[in-house]
């Protein structure tokens, strides 16, 4: 899953061009070029612009998996030969989520970073997870003003299912409160991307069987099904 399959997914994407000598050690520091400190790192890509010097990335014995912080600790590294120590610029691109309070927000982060990995099974399952935390909280509040908290709190543990909510209740309660509910294409994907999910959880399905394909079309709908219930949660809430 590269850098544009990722931004066309909701990513952000941070590009700058800056001068690396062969040998030499630099500390870049990503939040002087406009990365939150908090963000989560899905891809760098260093592009030399020209046949003579490119970065490469510094580390100790035990490389991280996922990269940490918002520092790129780079070497300039020649490209062919010539004279040495020579300089050169080289493009750099980072791709990023930003990572907000909210629990959902911190699953949905999760979620890119599994597909970044190509963690693909685990992908849809943080990314399923991301949409209904940020409904079901909604759902349940609206409940209780009609009905008992034990007895809602029942129904949401025994009984309401992410289909149930996502099919039925969340499209009502839109269109009591006067919303645009969310668009069959979404649903749909979601409804797709649920079964991908029990699939995995309950029946034990092979990561492998579990593709790229599947993964961008299951982040994209947890992407806007999670932008909906933004928009939507704080109407609801006052209705």
């Amino acid at each position: 899953m590269g850098a544009q399959a990722l931004a066309s997914l909701g990513a952000a994407q941070t590009s700058f061009v800056m001068p690396l000598e062969t040998g030499k050690y630099y500390s870049v520091e990503l939040m002087n070029y406009g990365v939150p400190a908090e963000a989560k790192i899905l891809r760098r890509i260093y592009t030399g612009q020209g046949d003579d010097v490119t970065g490469m990335e510094w580390h100790g014995n035990a490389p991280p998996l996922r990269f940490p912080g918002t520092v790129l600790c780079l070497v300039g590294v020649p490209l062919g030969e010539g004279p040495l120590p020579r300089v050169g610029r080289v493009a750099i691109s980072i791709v990023w989520v930003r990572h907000e309070d909210s629990d959902e927000w911190s699953y949905l982060v999760t979620a890119f970073e599994s597909a970044a990995a190509g963690d693909f099974a685990p992908s849809l399952v943080f990314a399923q997870s991301a949409v209904e935390i940020s409904m079901m909280p909604v759902i349940e509040e609206k409940l209780r003003r009609h009905a008992s908290t034990e007895h809602v709190k029942n129904f949401m543990r025994d009984s309401l299912m992410f289909g149930h909510a996502v099919n039925i209740i969340l499209p009502y309660l839109c269109a009591e409160a006067g919303l645009t509910r969310m668009p069959d294409v979404v649903r749909g994907a979601l409804n797709k991307m649920r079964k991908k999910r029990n699939d995995i959880i309950h029946e034990g399905a092979k990561a492998a069987s579990i593709t790229a394909e599947d993964a961008m079309e299951g982040l994209c709908a947890a992407a806007f099904g999670f932008e909906y219930m933004r928009f939507v949660r704080p109407i609801l809430e006052r209705a």
